[in-house]
């Protein structure tokens, strides 16, 4: 479902929606992207301030430092705040929409696989261990995405969890994966931690 996907995460951002929904063929059909072409791109760099007050950049690619950090659309007092995530590939597509954007307007996003914090486990500051990851099954609707990369907050430093074993039932052989090391190239760890501690 990649086309509607990202025509309605598209569609979202045209009409300012913080959090992608689902739109019509009809509403789809609206939007045109130009050319039908994405403009691929290597890295993001992605603005942010330091524990210190002072400014940094984080430079973040697909290949060698793809993991991403943005806050949860909802969070209560009981919730984890954030949300994380593996960038699969940077874009930018123009658009034209006949109500919404009648002039050429670039839209700059990011396709994302989603990690899921692992509720069976307890981390954080409060237990001196870190918060545990998983990736969201290829199965669910939410296992991959969008991101306009104003949402990123940084990148994120994600490990694999060395003591659980690889698996492949997330997902399948996949293009998604890039790996250098062919052995691992059709799997991925079961678990992976958030390195927090500075």
């Amino acid at each position: 479902n990649f086309l509607p996907d990202l025509k309605d995460h598209i569609l979202g951002c045209l009409l300012g929606l913080d959090h992608d929904q689902i739109f019509t063929d009809d509403e789809r059909n609206c939007l045109h992207i130009i050319g039908n072409k994405l403009y691929d791109h290597g890295t993001l760099r992605i603005n942010y301030t330091t524990y210190d007050m002072c400014r940094s950049q984080d430079s973040i690619n697909p290949k060698m430092h793809p993991d991403i950090l943005m806050l949860a659309p909802t969070s209560n007092e009981n919730s984890h705040p954030y949300l994380y995530g593996r960038i699969i590939a940077i874009y930018h597509v123009e658009v034209t929409h006949a109500l919404l954007s009648p002039h050429v307007q670039r839209i700059d996003f990011v396709h994302v696989r989603f990690f899921k914090l692992d509720q069976g486990f307890t981390g954080g500051f409060a237990t001196r261990r870190f918060h545990r990851l998983t990736f969201v099954n290829s199965s669910e609707a939410d296992a991959f995405g969008f991101v306009d990369p104003a949402q990123v907050i940084r990148g994120v430093h994600i490990i694999p969890a060395f003591a659980y074993p690889t698996t492949d039932e997330l997902l399948g052989q996949s293009i998604v994966r890039r790996y250098v090391d062919a052995e691992c190239s059709d799997t991925d760890w079961e678990y992976y931690y958030v390195n927090m501690f500075v």
